[in-house]
């Protein structure tokens, strides 16, 4: 029995380490992500990470209980079609574990997926392009000193950016470390076109950059001209099938950028050395050596290492060339620099210990060194992940912070609130504790994370700013100004806000000051004031007649509009049916203030995706304070406008008046092309001989 034990052992020796280090790896993580942490019921704080939580609320309590994976909130943003430009898959299998395990619990462990997957999947990565033990052991291991970079946590893949919320990027990367695995073994030898069609539509829809990166380092099969008809038309059909399953989120996502806002963001990098992060130095080292290998003529002629360097190259484009022509941020490309950098070092590596005999104990050795070397150099990441996981409710001032909410708590008929922006704020959880309003308080307010979902954002960064002792400001392309409670209530009122919550002294001393706030309640050092001069209306009919205004750019003349409080009476009408309006404009300058008469009574209701309302002012412009999107219809009259700042209006036809949201030509499209897509995949095998 022993000896059989001890040859079971010897011919399996290599699987057994495999399998001991992998269920190191997830034990060390797990000494991070502490299981009394992510199997607390607590709502997830931390960064831009808690206002990702309403999202899977929302989307276990609405979205699919209506058959949607995307849809409109009224949370945020004066409304904003949620998930229609962010990256649903993530939040719909939140929502999906949460009909098992708690959802505050499901939440946390889809975010920490990413940093979980990363090891496994680059350990597949190598073992799919064939590299022999102990290459794939040392290359998972040698990923994990990239998830511990501590030098950024906005870029994306670490897990500073997976707790600062970045979590739908860390899957991504998970995911096309797989595929290009997946990829290379499928283009040898002629097969996993489903695998990996359905892989790169994962990816797509956990987050574009990673799309980008796994679709953009494909095209290395396009290098080689001796198989380049037959590697072309293998990408080609993983290329049509993954656009065809994405096509229910993709097509409708790229159709209507046009109501997105812009942030195309050029990185701007203090120190250059952040770029080179001390604990990928050995990494970096062997890169260097691996530069030198390839003086070797037989090392040159195995493709794999090409491979290894095309995707870094890739990357390499995006940050200094392709980020600007596509308007993305261009600091995100870096970390498929780090990550590749890495795997070019495994490879080296590789080939040093190539001829040593006792090759199964480096991955042993190198275990240690590498969990010795993380603890070396982590600083802050174990501090960081508790205070995101144990949530909201375990910080110190909770019961303030919930007094707050309790106070406010309402519906989404309500008008909304708005808050001053402030780092206090992070002591209930994160800075933007008070975008969880829709949540804890079922309350709309203003600004939320999805900032570029929606073309009512810059608006609402330019009322933060007039309404705040700090400002963030955070779009490079809108301007914003300085506190001005008078201007600021102008706005607020505009955007049906009745309550404002309010931490810094010198905006308590100016409301103190404003007769047109008066203070409703004091939490601690936190005051709650309303606005008395809203008529708390989100239908309502402007002072003055709407003019039409012709122009290419409509965002830019609404925002300039919009901080100018001459003009603010004076709607302004986007659209290409200029000649129907009586009063039309080219020029902000000697906009005519033509009076509305009219004495009328309205009623309004909101739900998620309905506003209704009756008027006894038929064909007079009727504004609806919620952000335009062109999935809203309407029943009661012709159409809707897109009206400054980026509001709705309708000339009622009828008493009663039903906008909804509903869909568009691109919606219905994308979902034929995604069940046309399933249909090839389940009869590829059938057809695949005539491609």
């Amino acid at each position: 029995m022993v000896i059989k034990k001890i040859n079971f052992l010897k011919k399996n020796k290599e699987s057994i380490i495999n399998l001991a280090i992998l269920l190191t790896i997830i034990l060390f993580l797990s000494t991070f992500f502490k299981p009394e942490l992510i199997f607390s019921k607590t709502t997830t704080s931390g960064g831009d990470m808690a206002s990702h939580y309403y999202t899977a609320y929302y989307m276990k309590e609405y979205l699919l209980p209506n058959g949607k994976f995307s849809g409109w909130t009224p949370g945020n943003y004066a409304g904003f079609p949620i998930l229609e430009f962010y990256f649903p898959i993530p939040f719909a299998l939140m929502a999906l574990l949460s009909y098992i395990i708690p959802l505050e619990i499901s939440f946390k462990l889809v975010t920490i997926l990413g940093a979980f997957l990363l090891p496994i999947t680059t350990f597949y990565f190598f073992k799919l392009m064939k590299f022999k033990f102990p290459m794939p052991i040392i290359a998972a291991m040698s990923s994990i000193p990239f998830l511990f970079v501590e030098t950024h946590s906005m870029w994306g893949g670490n897990i500073p950016s997976t707790l600062a919320g970045e979590f739908t990027y860390s899957i991504g990367l998970s995911l096309s470390v797989l595929f290009l695995g997946t990829l290379y073994k499928g283009i040898e030898e002629e097969k996993y076109v489903a695998l990996n069609s359905m892989l790169l539509a994962l990816i797509g829809l956990n987050h574009v950059y990673t799309l980008l990166f796994a679709g953009f380092s494909s095209l290395f099969f396009l290098l080689a001209k001796k198989d380049f008809k037959k590697n072309l038309k293998y990408l080609l059909k993983i290329y049509i099938f993954s656009f065809l399953l994405m096509a229910f989120w993709l097509f409708p996502m790229l159709s209507k950028l046009e109501y997105t806002t812009s942030y195309a963001l050029k990185w701007y990098l203090p120190n250059i050395l952040d770029l080179f992060p001390k604990i990928l130095i050995p990494s970096m080292v062997l890169t260097i050596a691996a530069i030198f290998l390839l003086l070797n003529k037989e090392i040159r002629k195995d493709k794999r290492v090409y491979y290894l360097f095309f995707p870094a190259m890739v990357s390499l484009f995006f940050y200094f060339f392709g980020a600007s022509k596509l308007n993305v941020v261009d600091i995100r490309f870096i970390p498929f620099i780090h990550l590749f950098i890495i795997y070019i070092g495994t490879f080296s590596l590789g080939k040093f210990i190539k001829k040593l005999r006792l090759k199964w104990l480096i991955p042993i050795i190198l275990a240690i060194a590498v969990i010795l070397w993380v603890n070396y150099n982590e600083t802050y990441i174990g501090y960081w992940i508790k205070w995101n996981y144990e949530g909201f409710e375990k910080k110190q001032p909770w019961q303030t912070y919930d007094n707050i909410n309790q106070f406010l708590k309402g519906n989404f008929n309500d008008p909304r609130v708005v808050y001053e922006h402030s780092q206090e704020h992070n002591k209930f959880g994160t800075t933007r504790a008070f975008e969880s309003l829709p949540l804890f308080a079922n309350r709309a307010t203003l600004e939320g994370v999805y900032m570029q979902s929606s073309p009512s954002a810059p608006h609402i960064f330019y009322i933060q700013s007039e309404i705040s002792k700090e400002q963030s400001c955070p779009f490079p392309d809108y301007k914003c100004t300085s506190l001005n409670l008078d201007n600021g209530a102008r706005h607020l009122e505009m955007f049906n806000v009745n309550q404002f919550i309010v931490i810094s002294d010198e905006v308590k001393k100016a409301l103190e000051n404003n007769a047109k706030f008066k203070l409703l309640k004091e939490f601690d050092d936190y005051k709650v004031y309303g606005l008395i001069t809203n008529k708390n209306k989100y239908v309502e009919i402007p002072e003055y007649e709407p003019v039409a205004f012709e122009t290419d750019n409509w965002k830019n003349i609404s925002y300039e509009w919009f901080k100018r409080q001459d003009l603010l009476d004076v709607p302004l009408v986007f659209t290409k049916d200029i000649e129907n309006f009586k009063y039309k404009t080219d020029s902000l300058e000697g906009i005519k203030k033509i009076p509305i008469k009219a004495n009328c009574t309205i009623k309004e209701e909101l739900k998620n995706e309905e506003i209704v309302f009756t008027t006894d002012c038929l064909n007079k412009p009727h504004i609806i304070k919620m952000s335009y999107f062109p999935n809203w219809k309407v029943e009661g009259a012709d159409k809707i406008y897109l009206v400054s700042p980026a509001f709705m209006m309708v000339y009622p036809k009828e008493n009663n008046v039903r906008i909804y949201y509903g869909k568009t030509a691109s919606d219905v499209i994308g979902v034929i092309l995604t069940i046309f897509g399933f249909i090839l995949m389940v009869f590829y095998k059938k057809w695949k001989k005539y491609f």
